[in-house]
């Protein structure tokens, strides 16, 4: 089930950038993930998937990923703000804030799932 949630939302959302449409970590961590990777796709593939998609559609499969990642991420209402991050483990990372006041952690990985940190205190720079 778990890994059903990134490939249905990218599946979901690959077809409507097609169209050109466009919209505008400590804690507890969960792993919301997608069916078994039997495309080959590697987590750059993946990644990249995601960084190409309009940012509206990006911020929502950040926003499922961390709705799916348990009861914590239950509360997120909508995110506000996302950054690519390095990457961990040499996977694609993301963070997210939901609602401006909690900051998640999304580590995409080679089987099509995510890893996903937080709440956590929304970090600024400086």
């Amino acid at each position: 089930m778990k890994r059903t949630i990134i490939t249905a939302i990218l599946a979901a959302a690959l077809p409507l950038a097609a169209c050109g449409s466009s919209t505008e970590a400590t804690g507890n961590t969960a792993t919301a993930a997608a069916p078994s990777n039997t495309s080959g796709m590697s987590a750059q593939d993946l990644g990249a998937k995601v960084r190409n998609l309009p940012e509206g559609q990006r911020r929502g499969v950040l926003f499922r990923a961390i709705r799916d990642a348990g009861t914590s991420g239950a509360t997120c209402q909508s995110v506000t703000s996302m950054t690519e991050i390095a990457p961990v483990n040499g996977n694609p990372t993301w963070t997210a804030v939901c609602d401006n006041v909690a900051q998640w952690t999304i580590v995409l990985t080679a089987d099509g799932s995510a890893s996903v940190t937080g709440p956590g205190p929304v970090k600024t720079k400086g």
